[in-house]
């Protein structure tokens, strides 16, 4: 199965030029703890990823308020992006390798289609142990 078939399709996006204090407003309007930094407006290129997580370090690291800090900052710039026809397996492979929970899943183009985490994965694997156990369960006799 490849990550197009899992990945949340909902993209809850700002451009870099967005204020910290816009990010955090939005995060709280769209009840997200992720925003994908595009460049240029929602259609753009990933530029990077903002987390609820990077606002609070950079707060504790700089001892400033959203005010006081910008977007571009604050955010992880060099995100892993994930191709949408990539498989799911390889993909959990690669965000353990590089210790990431979320990343923006991107066509052939690099147009960003939408936003994968560990949660669509373990659902998907969910979905899948579930299956196996119906399997079983009908070999053995049981209900599926």
């Amino acid at each position: 199965m490849n990550v197009a078939a899992i990945c949340s399709r909902r993209i809850v996006s700002a451009p870099v030029s967005a204020s910290l204090s816009e990010v955090v407003a939005l995060m709280h309007r769209e009840r997200v703890g992720t925003v994908i930094v595009t460049q240029g407006d929602a259609g753009g290129r990933v530029a990077g990823l903002i987390t609820d997580r990077d606002i609070v370090r950079a707060q504790l690291t700089h001892v400033a308020d959203f005010s006081q800090l910008s977007t571009a900052a604050t955010m992880s710039t060099d995100p892993l992006l994930v191709d949408a026809e990539a498989d799911m397996a390889d993909t959990l492979r690669r965000m353990r390798l590089h210790s990431v929970r979320r990343a923006p899943v991107v066509d052939a183009d690099g147009k960003l289609v939408g936003l994968l985490s560990t949660d669509d994965l373990l659902a998907q694997i969910a979905r899948e142990i579930a299956g196996l156990a119906a399997v079983v369960a009908r070999q053995l006799g049981g209900k599926p």
